[in-house]
């Protein structure tokens, strides 16, 4: 029984090896050149006073360019607003405006499965990136419509749980909070042209603070606070949901030939 474990185990080494060995070798490898992406879609918070259903537009621009066959790098711009509500036990909503500036990597997996080196029809691609949100948050009692609190005003302006980004705007302080912010998600493109495709984003943007929708657990017990010791450092992060459609267009494409080892 030993000698044929031991036996079954050498054969399946042997054939790993000699598979990977014997390989399709492929002669080009298609890289990307720049491409623009314009995208509509809309926006959901998850947070204190997150609701999924509380969607609101915002309009993104991306700029790609491959780095590999599998592998491209971008930047994009997105704005738009947020909001959100919760009826138990905060009883409050929150509008917020907001811009986000951020930097991804795309990894397309249909190339790892492909061994085409021409465009397919769909693509299906993932992404994580780094970024920074600008962002400016009210909140209002739901029943009255009182206005309770807010990310920027003049209080604000000199409190460390809120970070200065340029001059603040008349007497209200800072007016834009910045935050770090990790998108991350994926996107099917589907081919129209050599060089168009049509584009469906679903991704999520981890926002590194509790402020986004202006509400932590501590507004449950003093719902005007704006500051304060821990008040936004001790609670679990917020972040929002991105679903957008646009068009891609690439404007080169590049094919590499690789060489057989003599």
């Amino acid at each position: 029984m030993f000698k044929l474990q031991s036996f079954l185990i050498y054969f399946l080494i042997c054939f790993s090896f000699s598979s990977l060995s014997q390989q399709k070798f492929k002669r080009f490898n298609l890289i990307d050149g720049f491409s623009i992406m314009p995208k509509v879609g809309v926006a959901s918070v998850i947070g204190e006073l997150g609701d999924i259903f509380s969607i609101n537009p915002i309009y993104e621009v991306n700029i790609e360019k491959g780095v590999s066959e599998k592998i491209n790098v971008g930047i994009g711009i997105i704005s738009g607003k947020l909001s959100g509500l919760e009826n138990k036990p905060y009883f409050s909503r929150f509008e917020s405006d907001f811009f986000q500036i951020q930097t991804v990597g795309v990894i397309n997996i249909s190339r790892y499965l492909n061994d085409s080196y021409n465009k397919t029809s769909l693509e299906f691609k993932m992404y994580v990136g780094m970024g920074l949100i600008w962002f400016h948050t009210d909140v209002y009692d739901m029943k009255s419509g009182f206005f309770l609190r807010t990310t920027a005003d003049g209080t604000t302006k000199h409190t460390a749980y809120f970070q200065q980004s340029g001059n603040g705007i008349g007497n209200a302080g800072i007016y834009y909070t910045r935050e770090l912010v990790v998108p991350f998600g994926f996107n099917i493109g589907s081919k129209l042209s050599n060089n168009a495709e049509f584009i469906f984003n679903l991704g999520y943007n981890w926002v590194y603070s509790d402020k986004l929708d202006g509400t932590t657990p501590y507004n449950l017990a003093k719902p005007n606070i704006i500051g304060g010791v821990n008040s936004y450092s001790d609670t679990a992060n917020d972040g929002w949901i991105n679903l957008s459609v646009g068009l891609k267009y690439t404007f080169s494409f590049k094919n590499t030939e690789n060489q057989r080892g003599v």
